[in-house]
């Protein structure tokens, strides 16, 4: 795989984590993905071509590095199963707002929205 093709499947995979954030109700503010789901979920690729790509997805100003730190304790509702522990905090890369302006991202966006309006509309 060519350094290019590397970035576009990455940013790829971003953006499809981003959007699936939408159906989640108790879902954090943004997807923050680590290397090793990165290096998991895109075949052939290893964790040295990985941090090369994303290098240039944060020098191209698409994505920066993130922590998502959980809190002690997250109510989600008035119900006591709905609370959760502290859990460690997600260590990876998430999309900043010039993604957002992405043919990409817009594209996943109208496809995403496409597929609700069909699944509403039966």
């Amino acid at each position: 795989m060519e350094l290019y093709e590397e970035k576009r499947k990455i940013f790829s995979l971003i953006i499809n984590c981003e959007i699936s954030l939408w159906t989640t109700p108790y879902g954090p503010n943004e997807a923050v993905v680590p290397i090793s789901n990165i290096v998991s979920l895109i075949e052939g690729l290893s964790r040295y071509r990985a941090k090369k790509a994303l290098r240039g997805l944060i020098s191209d100003g698409l994505i920066e590095y993130k922590s998502q730190g959980r809190p002690a304790v997250v109510s989600n509702g008035e119900y006591q199963e709905l609370v959760n522990d502290a859990m460690p905090p997600i260590n990876g890369y998430a999309l900043i707002k010039k993604a957002f302006q992405t043919e990409e991202w817009l594209k996943a966006k109208t496809e995403w929205n496409a597929s609700m309006e069909e699944w509403a509309n039966g």
